[in-house]
């Protein structure tokens, strides 16, 4: 009896020198996995965002990395996240729709719009006519050609693969389509405009892309891998959960069993 008290003793005396750190342990574990708890959060509003507008023309899907989702020398649950959310650029399926005026792009570029904000980019070519015949897009914004926006008159609108506009009135103009070396300053703004955030330069669309009227570009979110996605989120999410009710019975039984020791 008096060995199993002395060695009930040595091991409070233990646990007591050594409380501090498992409690720390246990501390970077709760936040640890909060932090990923607020990873699968953030993948889940970017997934949900992606379905919610996959039938959108032009719309380019979202995705998202993290450096580091939370700051690792903070102890608050409420430090800054960082993580990086990007638009996907990879092409969309082409839909016909026989509309003169629905314009898409085959393979790089975009097209320029006039805002109110400036100039704007879009990969959404769902165009019209505002009461002057200016082309515009369904918001009433203007369609920037190489000589400012493009007027229509006369009939029978042709646009050739090179944006030029020609009706029975002759050529009109050519839809001003542009690219990019580098597309990380293009920062979304709406669903389907991009402002170019960091003055990257313009430059010449490659001699492969190809302007296709008669069709939209449908968005690049593909419902199937979106889903699979969720899924993934979901049960990662419900593993940090886990593991945060593990790690807080753990410290209970600690602070019980040391309790009991002394």
């Amino acid at each position: 009896m008096q060995c199993i008290i002395e060695n009930g003793t040595i091991i409070a005396n233990i646990i007591r020198r050594n409380q501090s750190y498992v409690e720390a342990e246990m501390i970077n574990g709760m936040l640890e996995s909060s932090r990923g708890c607020m990873k699968e959060e953030f993948r889940m509003d970017i997934i949900s965002s992606n379905l919610s507008n996959i039938n959108v023309i032009g719309f380019k899907k979202d995705r998202i990395s993290f450096q580091s989702i939370l700051d690792k020398t903070s102890m608050s649950a409420n430090a800054p996240a960082n993580v990086t959310i990007r638009p996907d650029m990879e092409q969309g399926d082409l839909n016909g729709t026989g509309n003169e005026l629905d314009i898409a792009i085959t393979g790089k570029g975009f097209f320029k719009i006039s805002t109110e904000n400036g100039i704007r980019y879009t990969r959404k070519g769902n165009f019209t006519l505002d009461t002057s015949g200016i082309l515009t897009t369904q918001g009433g914004e203007k369609v920037m050609g190489k000589s400012g926006p493009i007027t229509i008159t006369g009939k029978n609108i042709s646009i050739d693969r090179k944006g030029n506009i020609q009706t029975d009135d002759g050529i009109l103009g050519q839809l001003d389509v542009v690219d990019f070396e580098n597309y990380r300053g293009l920062i979304k703004e709406g669903k389907t405009l991009f402002a170019n955030q960091t003055d990257e330069p313009e430059i010449d669309i490659p001699t492969e892309t190809a302007i296709s009227q008669g069709y939209t570009e449908l968005s690049n979110v593909n419902a199937a891998d979106e889903m699979v996605n969720m899924i993934h989120a979901m049960r990662a999410f419900e593993s940090y959960q886990k593991a945060m009710r593990a790690i807080d019975d753990l410290n209970n039984q600690a602070i019980n069993q040391v309790g009991r020791l002394r």
